[in-house]
């Protein structure tokens, strides 16, 4: 079979594990790209510069849901026309979608240079910390311009069938950040702006390498000029797909922003700085859990066009049974590590280390309940169900805004932390509903006489039996 078609014959269990592994080590590397540059900035400029970082990171979660505007549309219908065989749309799509995503880039770059004071006091950013948060975001935006249509057409390579494709460049971009930042912060003294600027060369790199692996000899896919003509079809189809998780960034932003605003009121520099060592920690934990959700995003999307619906299902169970898995596991360790988590970024403030250890604790106490709302959420969209998915990345943030909004009225700072609990309880109990709907209705569709046939049960069984019957390993 050929490198396409594998996705529609190939077992599941080693499929995923193709697609997963790669994703999954981008995710971290990601997650790790914050986590880094937060440490050093904390170790080497103190918990202002930790607090100046938070109050600008709103800014960049615009820019990734911008980003995701294009990467889930384009990636979706690219997955959903390779699997129907009709490889020059696919094509069209990528490069539709590279060529509307650096005119996008360009403009939230633009916007945010002119509206850079005002969006920051809007942040939660206090007088004191200002300064160094005009010069850290500054910087950072440039960087916009290689972020964005990188997150566009990444995702055409695992369409491919080139999943580690996208582990290089990523993996290359964090490294020389990794490299870059402690060398401009300690060795030559350039502080905020030193860390900043390491980003945005360590994102133009991953960028040059993502073009790079698209146009070699190798890519099925290439991005050709006569398809950088975004047309108004395509395009409503892709923002069609794309605007419920754009939405959804958009709400982690007002999410956050309420977050600083009642960490600032309440707690001052020091909370604010809490808040940007829980996103970190987040996402530092949450990416390998969406690495495997994007690992099977690709299979779905194949398998859902190729009308293999029997195949469609048993990996929504498989992907459910190890996110679940994962998310159990990272909750422990969060829970038994939450001191020594927050003594990595700054170990010289008692006060930040208590703050945020206690916040942790308390916020992350949850977490082993991600991998339902994200498989779930993911698995629709994936099957171009948008509404759908796009429902359940909805209620995730609108539930924590409004969690955050009124806990802390009752709880002071607590109530911020406590807003993450129960906002994962809610999420999960309406995504286990929504996929038990969605699942019975595949179950119909895969049956040419119209008859539900009798499933085998729940996650944990399918996702072992079916390695041990056909000889995977996941």
């Amino acid at each position: 079979m050929n490198d396409v078609t594998e996705m529609g014959e190939a077992p599941l269990g080693k499929l995923l594990l193709k697609f997963s592994i790669p994703a999954i080590a981008v995710m971290v590397v990601n997650g790790l790209y914050n986590f880094i540059d937060r440490v050093f900035i904390g170790q080497g400029m103190g918990t202002d510069a930790l607090a100046a970082v938070s109050a600008g990171f709103p800014m960049m979660i615009i820019a990734g849901a911008v980003g995701l505007l294009f990467s889930v549309g384009s990636s979706t219908l690219i997955s959903i026309a390779m699997g129907a065989g009709k490889r020059e749309e696919a094509e069209s799509i990528l490069g539709q979608g590279f060529a509307a995503s650096l005119l996008a880039a360009i403009a939230v770059s633009i916007f945010g240079w002119i509206f850079m004071d005002p969006m920051l006091k809007a942040f939660g950013t206090t007088a004191r910390i200002m300064p160094m948060a005009r010069e850290y975001l500054g910087v950072v935006m440039i960087g916009f311009i290689f972020q964005i249509p990188t997150m566009a057409i990444g995702n055409s390579l695992r369409s491919q069938n080139r999943p580690r494709t996208t582990v290089i460049s990523t993996v290359s971009g964090t490294v020389l950040n990794a490299i870059l930042a402690p060398l401009f912060i300690f060795a030559l003294k350039w502080g905020i702006t030193g860390a900043a600027l390491a980003t945005v060369i360590a994102q133009g790199f991953s960028a040059l390498l993502t073009v790079w692996f698209i146009q070699d000899r190798k890519s099925i896919l290439k991005i050709r000029r006569k398809n950088l003509n975004p047309k108004a079809e395509t395009m409503r189809s892709m923002l069609k797909l794309g605007i419920p998780v754009s939405l959804v960034q958009l709400l982690s932003l007002v999410m956050l922003v309420v977050a600083n605003n009642a960490m600032a009121r309440l707690g001052g520099e020091t909370a604010l700085a809490v808040i940007g060592i829980i996103n970190a920690m987040m996402m530092l934990m949450m990416f390998p859990v969406m690495g495997i959700v994007q690992g099977a995003q690709t299979l779905w999307g194949f398998n859902y066009g190729a009308g293999k619906l029997d195949r469609v299902k048993r990996l929504t169970r498989m992907t459910l049974f190890w996110t679940t898995a994962l998310s159990v596991a990272f909750t422990v360790v969060t829970e038994v590590f939450a001191r020594s988590f927050v003594s990595a970024f700054n170990s010289a403030d008692p006060a930040l280390i208590s703050l945020g250890s206690h916040g942790i604790s308390i916020f992350m106490l949850s977490f082993f309940m991600v991998g339902v709302e994200f498989t779930a959420s993911q698995f629709f969209m994936s099957i171009g169900q948008a509404g759908k998915g796009g429902t359940l990345y909805l209620a995730r943030n609108v539930f924590s805004i409004l969690g955050m909004a009124i806990l802390p009225l009752f709880l002071g700072i607590d109530g911020v932390f406590w807003a993450g609990p129960l906002n994962d309880l809610i999420s999960t109990a309406l995504s286990v509903v929504m996929l038990a709907v969605g699942m019975k209705t595949l179950a119909v569709k895969a049956d040419p006489a119209g008859a539900v046939t009798e499933e085998t049960g729940g996650a944990a069984p399918e996702a072992i039996s079916e390695p041990i019957a056909e000889g995977e390993a996941v």
